[in-house]
């Protein structure tokens, strides 16, 4: 089960047990949380339990076999990340083969050390989440605050958050907030409003320029340079996004391999593959004049740093280098 599943639809006939998967947390939190509102308020200072790695699953065990004394099901949430001794792995896999009814078992897979046990649990993939799934995701909170979101609006607000789906819903709230009655929310208030990952806008930038658009690649930089950010950092980024793209292009690496090895998300790697594709289809030498506008940028580099030039000439000097390989 994917968890914006879970989310979206609530919990009306849980599971005994739920193996949760996936590295967002903010995902994570909020399923944990959903599976634990199953408990009714007045009960949950009695039967909200957690264990975590200093913890024996003898206890947890042992709890999750004790009926509560408000009736209805407890909720035991296992975050341990520490191996499991050899008895530990037994007593859960005995527990999981025939578990209370009057409990529910949330366990938090990040370490993989539940692999055992998969076949007999409820999995929830805790992962990052699709665009698809936060135009649900979101949709459901602005019906339920009578807003409205234009479809490219909630693309573009995807794309500014690198998919992250905690900041998608800060940024949903203050778009909210700001929304006008009786009007959708638009691409422009996304604009005006979502402060863009960097990496997103910089990676934006290198597409506008290799697609010809030079107008709204020198706007994003004009964007970074009115909120005060200097050459020097600027010119970091565009070399950093520049050397990141490149390898892309020449790399074949598994997405979440790649995603190490660069430092990325595994959506900035999926969104930069997917740009990488479409200028390869349509530019001639398209990795030829990448590699030549790296070394151009590590050369500028060098020479602001023995001091041969300025921050501001070797930015000029970068974005002029730029636009001239990039003509068709």
């Amino acid at each position: 089960m994917r968890a914006v599943e879970l989310l979206v639809n609530g919990v009306h006939n849980p599971a005994p047990v739920y193996l949760l998967k996936g590295t967002d947390g903010y995902v994570r939190r909020e399923v944990v949380r959903t599976l634990q509102d199953t408990v009714p308020a007045e009960a949950r200072d009695f039967c909200l339990e957690e264990y975590g790695d200093d913890d024996d699953m003898t206890a947890v065990i042992a709890s999750l076999s004790t009926v509560s004394m408000f009736g209805g099901n407890k909720v035991v949430y296992l975050r341990r990340q520490k191996d499991l001794s050899e008895r530990e792995k037994q007593l859960l896999e005995e527990y999981v083969k025939n578990p209370a009814d009057t409990a529910i078992l949330l366990i938090d897979d990040k370490a993989q050390n539940y692999l055992r046990i998969a076949s007999k649990c409820e999995i929830v993939d805790c992962g990052a989440v699709t665009e698809k799934e936060v135009k649900t995701y979101v949709g459901e909170m602005l019906r339920e605050s009578g807003a409205a979101i234009k479809d490219g609006a909630l693309s573009l607000l995807y794309s500014y958050c690198a998919g992250n789906l905690g900041r998608i819903v800060s940024e949903t709230q203050k778009l909210i907030s700001f929304a006008e009655v009786g009007h959708d929310i638009s691409e422009n208030d996304v604009e005006q409003l979502v402060a863009a990952d960097v990496d997103y806008k910089m990676y934006e930038m290198a597409s506008a320029f290799t697609d010809g658009n030079a107008e709204k690649g020198l706007s994003v930089l004009a964007n970074f340079r009115a909120k005060g950010e200097p050459p020097v950092k600027l010119l970091y980024n565009i070399t950093s996004t520049y050397r990141r793209v490149f390898h892309l292009a020449i790399s074949d690496l598994p997405a979440e391999e790649e995603a190490k090895a660069l430092d990325m998300s595994v959506k900035a790697v999926e969104f930069n593959r997917r740009m990488i594709a479409g200028h390869k289809k349509k530019i001639n030498g398209y990795v030829i004049k990448l590699k030549q506008v790296v070394e151009y940028l590590y050369e500028l580099e060098y020479q602001f740093k023995s001091g041969a030039i300025s921050d501001e000439s070797a930015l000029n000097m970068a974005v002029a280098k730029i636009l001239t390989v990039s003509k068709r």
